[in-house]
């Protein structure tokens, strides 16, 4: 594909494959809450290269998505997003409709978005105290957002009041560092908060958290932005529950530390480097044939 050009503002020279911001793909996903309603998938803003296997390649092969590095990268001081759980979800458009009904955990009177929203706002606080640009995200956050990271916060309720402990997860089809970030998160959070992490427990809907789907909506952040939700313990928890009511400004530090620390190991300039290549769904299997 050298000498070809990804299609810009005003630009007329088009890469073969390229699907413009929001066009069909022509592959498939699957709902993690229902794996049995699949949905089309399509290009973020932007736009993508879908690049079939050549004659080399294995049998079954499904190709790539070429994501082409946005046109306008973050300059300035190094930005984070820390999205609300279930904060303004009722100000989420159509694509998000399911999501609506989706109020978060409850337990004794305490609700998750609010422990959510509290803790995202101490986290901006350390962090903007350090040089660090925060953007606090509610439910719907802006198409292709762009950033050095983004944590989505939530808090869960297991209806019985037994498990305890936090989790995280980062979804598929992304850039390099998700795993970085997750790591020092996890590594920071563990070592202030004491709680255990429950890896038992990491449910589908974390592992395709919607911002990180970039396939599948639009208002979903950039897929070069790395990202991960944290589960920052269990509200139905007796002990969970007092942490995060009695002692929020020790979670928010063991958040900010953890994102402090992949910043300084991550620069700019590496995850912004270059386009993301990362595999290409499947394509949706044909219609069955009606027998007469």
């Amino acid at each position: 594909m050298t000498g070809n050009v990804i299609p810009r503002s005003g630009g007329t020279d088009v890469v073969p494959g390229f699907v413009p911001a929001g066009a069909p793909l022509g592959q498939i996903g699957t709902d993690p809450d229902d794996p049995e309603d699949p949905w089309s998938a399509a290009a973020p803003p932007g736009g993508v290269v879908v690049q079939t296997p050549g004659p080399s390649a294995s049998p079954g092969s499904v190709g790539t998505l070429r994501v082409p590095l946005p046109k306008n990268l973050p300059t300035g001081p190094r930005r984070v997003g820390i999205q609300v759980g279930h904060w303004k979800t009722d100000e989420a458009p159509t694509e998000l409709d399911k999501l609506v009904v989706q109020t978060g955990a409850s337990w004794e009177g305490v609700n998750e978005v609010d422990v959510n929203l509290d803790i995202a706002q101490r986290v901006a606080v350390i962090l903007n105290a350090r040089g660090i640009a925060v953007d606090i995200l509610p439910t719907t956050v802006p198409s292709g957002y762009l950033a050095d990271a983004v944590v989505a916060l939530h808090a869960d309720s297991d209806g019985v009041g037994e498990n305890s402990g936090f989790k995280m997860a980062h979804n598929a089809r992304r850039g390099t560092y998700e795993d970085a970030l997750l790591a020092a998160i996890k590594s920071t959070y563990a070592k202030a908060t004491g709680l255990d992490y429950d890896a038992t427990h990491i449910s589908r809907s974390m592992t395709g958290y919607y911002i990180y789907s970039w396939t599948r909506f639009q208002h979903a952040v950039s897929p070069f932005t790395p990202g991960v939700i944290l589960e920052m313990g269990y509200l139905s928890n007796d002990d969970d529950r007092a942490l995060l009511l009695d002692k929020p400004d020790l979670l928010a530090q063991g958040i900010s530390d953890g994102i402090l620390r992949f910043l300084s190991d991550t620069p700019r300039a590496k995850i912004f480097e270059k386009d993301l290549v990362v595999p290409a769904f499947p394509s949706r299997p044909p219609a069955p044939t009606a027998t007469p």
